[in-house]
């Protein structure tokens, strides 16, 4: 009886074993989300493009450049951010069109246009810490707030109807040369600011806040003399906020290799 338990023992050993063998090393794990369908094509048109967008059941990009596909698929890592690549990379322009079935979520669909650009790009990239000229937004005067940053006494949570459709409670109104929003953080007022760098609050300013803000993108071609000031002057009198050139340690997406297209 021992003897034919040690032989079951062996035969069992034996089959495990032949299993092992049969799965080769490293073989290829179960592929992500991808698209069903994906075009791209060589965009020579003069006409400047400006299409990136993800919609219901479809990726289009009318004359984009590969970073801006990148600064998409690898949100929330902004173009600024993105180092690297090959000549080509800021002047060539593409019309791409990606088909895909079903609801994918937020994440899944970054992960379909990451698949596309690593298989039709050959992209390959990696992150890092990087010292980065930024701007950060400041106190300009220590104890004293604008006229038109006043603390807001909300919960995000319940937001209530807005009394004022166009001016959604904690969000943001944004125009050219106009940002209203209503119970929002500086980290947010921040964040909407284009300044020409990366926009960081070091206001040391903690809660919600009522926000306006108007300013002339381009003060040099106001016609207007009712026109308002530029924005580094209208965040001093209006939110009694500097922006400070300055450093800060931020994520960057660097890549490493990228080839045209083969089109199709």
């Amino acid at each position: 009886m021992a003897s034919l338990e040690a032989g079951v023992r062996h035969l069992i050993f034996a089959f495990l074993l032949s299993i092992c063998v049969a799965v080769p090393r490293g073989a290829p794990q179960p592929a992500g989300p991808r698209f069903d369908v994906v075009s791209i094509k060589p965009n020579n048109s003069p006409d400047p493009g400006g299409r990136n967008a993800l919609e219901p059941g479809t990726y289009t990009g009318i004359g984009v450049t590969l970073p801006r596909i990148i600064a998409l698929a690898y949100l929330p890592i902004p173009a600024s951010r993105i180092d690297g690549g090959p000549s080509w990379l800021m002047t060539d322009r593409f019309d791409v069109r990606a088909k895909f079935e079903g609801n994918p979520s937020g994440e899944q669909l970054r992960l379909m246009m990451r698949a596309m650009l690593a298989d039709r790009f050959k992209l390959r990239v990696h992150t890092e810490m990087r010292p980065t000229r930024v701007y950060a937004l400041q106190v300009d005067r220590a104890g004293t707030r604008g006229p038109s940053l006043q603390p807001a006494e909300i919960d995000c949570a319940n937001r209530p109807q807005s009394n004022q459709p166009n001016v959604p409670w904690c969000a943001f109104q944004y125009t050219d040369g106009l940002l209203r929003g209503r119970g929002v953080t500086l980290d947010q007022i921040a964040g909407e600011l284009t300044a020409g760098r990366i926009v960081v609050n070091r206001t040391g300013l903690t809660g919600r806040y009522d926000v306006e803000l108007r300013w002339t993108p381009d003060p040099g071609t106001a016609t207007d003399a009712d026109a308002p000031p530029g924005l580094v002057t209208a965040l001093r009198e209006q939110l009694g906020l500097r922006l400070q050139p300055d450093t800060a340690m931020l994520e960057h997406l660097v890549i490493d290799s990228a080839e045209r297209p083969t089109p199709d």
